[in-house]
Parts: C-alpha cells; structure tokens; sequence
C-alpha cells in the first residue's frame, strides 16, 4: 500500500451528493484517481458518467470499500448524508492505513464548540461541520464591518479583503493612486459593475466599487478603512450623518449556524435571535448567555416595529428556508437595516441573491467543498473560500515551493490563462506587489486571481510540474 502523497493521489469518496460530486470533479481535474460509492440510482448515474470508479451501494459496507479500492487507497474522504455512515467508513479506512476526511452534522459527534478538527476515537484525520465552518465566515465578516468579504491567507497570517465604496464616501471620484495606504496593505483590483479591473486602470472611484487587497496583517483592516473614509467604529459618512457600524445584529433563525454565529459574537455585539419556533426559541435560550431571543416571523412588519429592529446594523438569515432568508434581508433593507446576509442552499443562487440586493449570500455546501479540499490539497493550491461579489472571480494562494518549475523565472515571462492575473505576492510574510521582471522564489505565496472559467487551468498551471501535494 502507497500511503505517501506525491504527484498523484488514489482518493475514495464515499457519497456523491453535491459535495461529493464537486470535490471528485476537483480531484480529477488535478490529475487524481478517484473511485465514488453511493447508494442513490440516481446519484450513481449521474457520477459513473465522471471518468471515476463509480460503486452502487452502501458506503459502509467493507465490501464496497473494497470494490473501490481502499486497500490502496491514500485518503477517504466520507460525505454521505449520514454521520453514522461516514464514522464507519473512517473506522474502516484508517484501519486500512488511510487518511481520513468526514463531514459530520450531528453535534452528538462535536466536541463543544468545535466543528473543524480531529476525531481519533472514530478514526477521523479531519471532522468537518458545514455549520461551524459557515459560522466561522460569516462571524469574520461580521467583526470586519466595512468589508463585503474576508479570507485568510498564509494559513491565517495575512488577510484578503474586499471593501465597497458607498455613497458619500470621500474617496469617490479620487484616483486610488491618492489614497495613502499603510505599508503592507495593496491593493490587488477593484471590481466594477461586475468587471475586474487591474488599479492602474481603474480611474477615478466610483460609487459600489468593491476595492480587493491583500494585508499581511489583519491589525491593518482598521488603517485601510480610514484610508478609505471609514471611521473607527465601522461607519462611512452617508448623505451627511453617520452610520455606526455594526452595533445590533439580527439572526433570523435559531438554526446550528444562527446559534454559532450568536455565540461567538454576543460578548462584543448586541445580538438579536428570532424564529418562528417555539422549541428552538427555548434551545437558544439555554445555549446563549447574553442574546435576546425572540418568538416570531422577521417578516412580520408589525413585529420588527415593535421590537425596534429597523435599527439593525446586519440582519442574518440562516434558516433552512433560502426563499424565506431571501424575503428576510429584503424586507429588512426596506425596513431600514444597513447590511443584510443570507445562507443559500443551492450555491448557484448565490450570485442571484447578491443581484437582487442582499449584501452577502453564503452556501454551507461550497464553503464545505472548499474546506476539504484545502485540506486534501494542502496549501500548494488553496482558495480562500471567497467568490469575489458581482465578478465571479476566485482568489487561489499558491505556496511556490523549490521543485516548482517556474522558480526562479520572471512573472513577465509566464503564460497565465486568460483573465488570471497575480493580486499580490506574500514574501517573508510581508505583502508585496510584484512587477513583470520580479523573479518567482521558493516560499513565495503567489495570490492569484481568476475567473470560474479559468479557474482550472490556474490550478494546472502551478500542480502538475511540482509533486508537492501534502496532507495538512
């Protein structure tokens, strides 16, 4: 048995739901062998026509293990939709010597507060709860108020931001090259009516620019955004008088992730939990110290005037419901609130939802792709777990390392695929802006930017000529 990661990986996937599907479509465009068992026909079909070694039948059964190969295998990564059988899968494919990967949901199989980690007693190299995973960006997001989306970058050292002008703003109509940014701080584009531009072709700002850096520490959110005109507390001067940022935040939802985000926040943020549900009105209330807990429909007009919620600084929809969180951050723009954030639950409604106004729509099952395959492809190609609002650009980190066949060439002199550029370049932990005769050096962190369509082609471009795929 080969359990080392090199070039090429044999990876077992046990369900072919839609996380399933889209990490062996990954896979398998990065040049890995990939087998897949599920027990749903239709599901089945639909992955036998994936170039997979496609199993009908129970993920949990030794013998379909087998068929599939995971005597060979060097990782499972076990997302059916059920915990019980993701927990057997690992039992049996750490005993087989595999790295083990499971999505888990239950909190039955959680330790408190903990949905990214370990499980050695089930066998388990990685816990993965798409709860906690999605509280975690969206609780980010939440402390960064005048930013439209965060990621992390080299492995939690460096932040990628995007910031968006809004009316008033007393950088409107000036050139980026005038605004005095803090050392370390750059910026990588600005996108505008859904188009990337490269700064040194933006112009003059306008208003809804979304303005994308790369800081090489987070303590420099709060220089940048006073370069860009917003205060201290979050707010931007709007017609005259001032937001104050983030101050009162409304979940509506006392789902998994509603209740994630308020734990994490009700200790710094006057957090407000509302559902229609009397059950999980009574849970919140147990689990949560300092929240306010509210029975009823955010929809209700007469209920948000009465609780005094029009004063909201974000309204967040994580019900299971994405028509009614759809209707929820609607409404409450209309009522007043300042920003408003949505869970999704088909990702392709995710650009949809930010057209039609909601601020920030977020799916629980890319952010779950994303995060399993940072961790199977480790940090050689990572993404940020950031589609870019309005442009459908995805930010990639690539860490350069010594066998990498364009160390030591100049940026000028690589082909990258269209529409991909380099953001930033991270070296020696300090941003830097790389010109076209910078030469590629081991430990670079290249931050590239690409569309959806080139997206793979970026990926290719800096895996296959290097073999160094590890396991985080």
């Amino acid at each position: 048995m080969n359990n080392a990661i090199g070039n090429s990986m044999y990876v077992v996937i046990a369900g072919a739901g839609h996380v399933g599907a889209h990490i062996a479509e990954a896979l398998l465009e990065q040049g890995h062998s990939v087998a897949v068992i599920e027990s749903d026909m239709k599901r089945f079909e639909n992955i036998e026509a994936m170039d997979v070694l496609a199993i009908h039948g129970n993920a949990a059964s030794p013998k379909n293990l087998a068929d599939a190969g995971i005597n060979s295998a060097n990782m499972l990564v076990a997302v059916t939709g059920s915990d019980e059988t993701n927990i057997i899968a690992c039992v049996i494919g750490k005993s087989k010597g595999c790295k083990t990967i499971a999505r888990l949901r239950s909190p039955d199989y959680l330790r408190e507060g903990v949905g990214t980690g370990n499980l050695d007693v089930f066998g388990m190299d990685l816990v993965v709860s798409p709860d906690v995973v999605t509280a975690n960006h969206i609780s980010r997001s939440l402390l960064l108020p005048s930013l439209v989306e965060s990621g992390e970058l080299s492995e939690g050292q460096s932040l990628i931001i995007e910031l968006r002008l809004s009316e008033g703003n007393p950088t409107l109509r000036r050139m980026l090259g005038s605004i005095q940014l803090p050392p370390g701080a750059i910026i990588c584009s600005v996108s505008r009516n859904g188009q990337l531009l490269l700064p040194e072709r933006v112009g003059p700002l306008e208003l809804g620019d979304r303005i994308i850096l790369v800081l090489d520490s987070r303590m420099l959110v709060a220089n940048v955004e006073t370069a860009f005109g917003v205060t201290k507390g979050g707010g931007t001067a709007v017609g005259g008088r001032l937001e104050t940022g983030i101050d009162k935040i409304v979940i509506v939802g006392a789902t998994k992730t509603g209740i994630q985000v308020a734990k994490k926040l009700e200790n710094e943020k006057a957090m407000i939990v509302m559902d229609t549900n009397t059950e999980r009105c009574q849970h919140a209330r147990d689990v949560l110290e300092k929240a306010i807990v509210i029975h009823g429909d955010a929809t209700d007009s007469a209920l948000f005037i009465d609780e005094g919620l029009g004063d909201a600084s974000v309204l967040v929809a994580t019900t299971k419901n994405t028509d009614f969180n759809m209707l929820s951050c609607l409404l409450a723009k209309k009522r007043g609130v300042t920003r408003t954030m949505a869970i999704v639950d088909e990702p392709e409604l995710k650009l949809l939802f930010e057209q039609i106004g909601v601020d920030m729509a977020v799916s629980p099952r890319m952010m779950t792709v994303d995060f399993i395959l940072q961790n199977i492809l480790g940090k050689q190609i990572s993404s940020t777990q950031t589609t870019l609002h309005g442009s459908g650009i995805t930010v990639l980190e690539v860490l350069v390392k010594d066998t990498l066949w364009m160390v030591g060439k100049e940026f000028g002199n690589i082909k990258f695929p269209r529409g991909a550029f380099v953001g930033s370049v991270i070296r020696g932990g300090k941003a830097i802006k790389p010109t076209r005769f910078d030469t590629i050096m081991p430990g670079d962190r290249i931050i590239m930017m690409a569309p959806q369509d080139s997206l793979h082609k970026v990926e290719k471009l800096f895996s296959y000529h290097s073999g160094t795929w590890r396991f985080r």
